[in-house]
Order: C-alpha cells, then structure tokens, then sequence
C-alpha cells in the first residue's frame, strides 16, 4: 500500500462505507469526505462526519499505519488540531488521542492487485492490457483534458521567454521558431544562433536574401573556412562587412551536429529555409492574423542549395522545399503554442480556440510514442489527438502517475477480477 493510493481510495470512496466503526468500536458515517489538499496541512479539509450522535466539522489525515501520526509529530503541529478523523490502512497504535478509522478489510482486494500489477509492469504503457476495459467517452474526454495541459504547459514557457524579450512577440517567435528548425539533434546550437543574431538585424535586410544568408550562415560559424566554390566565398567576404557593422558573436561549427540525419535535414537547408521564412517577418503578426499558411508557403532554397547539402560539395541537382511533415512540426510546436500563449496574455478565448482548432485541422503525428497508443486502438484522428497521446506518455505513463491519470482511475474503478488474468 502505498499512501498515495490511499488518498485515491478516500477521494473517490472506493471501500465499503457501510457500518464503519472507529478501532474504538464507535459508529462512524462519513458525511462529507472532505476536499483533497495538495498543499501542507490535513491531507482533506472541510469535512463532516457522524461518530455515534455527534456531528464534527474539520480535517482528514491520512496514513499507511497509525503510527506514522507520532512519526511524522503531528502531535507537535499545530495544523494537525483540527483533524478530527485519522484514516488509516493499519492501525499498529492504539494510544492516539483521535477517532482512527482502519481501512484494512474494508478496500477490494481486485483494486489493490490491480494496482500492483500496474506498478510492477516494465512496459512504457502499464495499462495496455486493461485499457480496453474503459469507455470511449472517458477517453476521449481525457484527452481533451491532455491537450489543453499540454498547451498550457508550452505556453508558460513562452510566456516566460516573453518576460525575458521585454514582451517582443516577434523576437520571441524567432526564437522559438528556430529552436524547432533545429529539431532534437540540433536545437541547441539553432537556439544560440538566434541568440546572437538578433531579428531586428535580420529584420533590417529581410529584402535580400543573399545577406539574410550571410548574417545566418556566418553567426552559425558555416562560414569560417577557404572555400573553393564562388557562392560561399560571396557569402564570407559579406558577413566579414556585417559581422564588423553589427559587432556579431558566432556559434562553434562543431556544435553542429550531421550525424544520424537525413540530408535533407542537414543544418545549411535547414538554415537556408529559415532565411526564406524570415524574409516574411513580421511572423508573430501573421500567426495572430490567421495567416499562418502564408508563413510556410512556398518555402523553397536559394538556387546554390539545390545542388548542395553542405558547403563546397556538390550533389545531384534536387529542389529542395519545405516538406508538409516539417510543415506540421512547426504549426503543432510553434504556431499553435503562440496563438495558445497569446490568448492567455491578452485574456481571449479565440485565440486559444484557433489554437486547438489549428491541432484539429494537422494530421497525426507518426513517431514511437503514438505508435505504442495505436497498437492498444486508442484513436488517433488529428494531431490534437496525437499531442494528447504524447503529453499522456512523457508526463503520466512513463512516470507511473495513474491515479492521476483519467484511464488509470478508470481501470482501477473497475472492478473486474477476470481483467487480472491478463498480467
């Protein structure tokens, strides 16, 4: 038993409430259980209980063994005199001066083999084979619920990294915009990049092109090398005149990563397609304005790429555009995170409405996560529904958290004991 399954079994009554008795041999009806406290203090407050003719009002605490109360000096703290009822799983005390309520004998064995099972489960989803035992509805509505979490969780990041910028959106947009340009194998040196090189330099030569690359291929450090090619010669002997106007300050090239990546993700296209984008600055403005798929439209390279996924090595001509799957990473990580953020700063639903409804319109995302909610036939429509599934991974199941969880307390509400014979 561990105590914070006792608190759930409290919270949702999932023990036999009738003819209780304190270990003193009282009658004991629980009239209201209290609410759950998450903060220091009774583990319940406000609640309200019969104990043979007389009504309290006040505290719960909880414990594994009555013991623990001693243990942990309750008996010293003055928070603790308000509690007027102690539940326990055991009772190995018989010396407090508290009603005790044991819960031993009282609590269905399915519920706790069940939960053990869960906990002692090695796989990522420890559910799996239980999760076809809860409803359509509940699923559905908890990943509603997993979505919005995972929303407001990226939001107050960026509400964050706003404070830091001074309240600039727009630099606070390129600089998330960069973070996932450079994906998980690259997103520490693209952040730096946008560190150092700050948008309103960009901003002020975003009508050519060939400088935007200058600035962005030299502060990334692609371009302290001799170079045979014409092109990249071009773009060094004009980053050295802009990097002496501007004072710049370079990324190391060797932070830079090109192993394991596909070329077409190398970081000179990637860096080359954020130039395209950043020509359409102001971006924040746009997002806001619904014209998000003007942002990501037409994303092609300059004409040197198209034969070349690094410098000084040529390659088999092949135009190079902005894929619609890199399209859908930046719109589910980027573009709604803001609108959602947005909404939230300036207190107004429609944004966070654009937001989810922007979710709704993305494909599914495809990657190992979803893959291991799709072999137990949980649906995955849009990436909303993706995003809910991931938040549901990396936040609840990896952690074992399934008393928190709207699938976990569902199955472990059922209680069906031929469910236990598929562990």
């Amino acid at each position: 038993m561990q105590e914070r399954l006792l608190h759930f079994i409290w919270q949702n009554k999932l023990f036999n409430t009738k003819n209780l008795k304190t270990i003193d041999g009282n009658n004991i009806e629980i009239i209201d259980f209290g609410k759950y406290n998450k903060d220091g203090g009774p583990d319940f407050w406000h609640a309200k209980i019969k104990i043979d003719d007389v009504i309290l009002v006040g505290n719960i605490e909880l414990h594994i063994n009555s013991s623990d109360w001693k243990k942990h000096k309750h008996h010293h703290d003055k928070k603790y005199d308000t509690v007027i009822l102690h539940v326990v799983y055991n009772n190995d005390d018989n010396f407090l001066d508290i009603a005790t309520l044991e819960l031993n004998g009282l609590v269905s064995t399915i519920l706790l083999d069940k939960y053990e099972m869960m906990m002692h489960n090695q796989e990522v989803l420890i559910c799996n084979n239980l999760v076809n035992e809860v409803d359509n509805f509940t699923i559905e509505n908890w990943k509603e619920r997993l979505v919005i979490e995972r929303l407001e969780r990226k939001s107050n990041d960026i509400l964050n990294k706003l404070k830091l910028n001074n309240n600039d959106w727009e630099k606070t947009c390129y600089q998330l915009l960069g973070k996932y340009f450079g994906s998980h194998i690259n997103k520490e040196p693209f952040e730096l990049l946008t560190q150092l090189l700050d948008y309103k330099i960009l901003l002020k030569h975003q009508d050519n092109l060939f400088q935007m690359e200058a600035l962005l291929f030299g502060v990334a450090g692609f371009l302290n090398k001799d170079f045979v090619e014409i092109y990249p010669r071009e773009l060094k002997q004009e980053y050295r005149f802009l990097k002496q106007k501007y004072d710049l300050k370079e990324v190391r090239e060797h932070h830079w990563q090109l192993m394991r990546i596909r070329p077409i993700s190398f970081p000179p296209i990637r860096i080359a397609w954020f130039a395209q984008i950043l020509q359409k600055m102001p971006l924040m403005q746009k997002i806001i304005s619904s014209n998000i798929s003007k942002v990501l439209d037409n994303i092609d390279v300059s004409e040197y790429w198209n034969q070349h996924y690094t410098f000084d090595k040529l390659s088999k001509h092949a135009e190079k555009h902005l894929g619609k799957e890199f399209k859908n990473v930046l719109e589910i990580n980027v573009f709604a995170p803001l609108l959602f953020a947005y909404g939230k700063f300036i207190n107004d639903e429609n944004y966070i409405d654009n937001a989810l409804d922007l979710l709704s319109d993305i494909e599914p995302e495809i990657n190992i996560k979803t893959h291991l909610f799709k072999e137990v036939n949980l649906q995955q429509s849009n990436a909303a529904g993706t995003q809910a599934l991931i938040e549901l991974h990396d936040n609840y199941c990896i952690k074992k958290r399934c008393l928190e969880c709207g699938i976990g307390n569902k199955i472990l509400r059922v209680q069906n004991p031929a469910s236990l014979s598929k562990y």
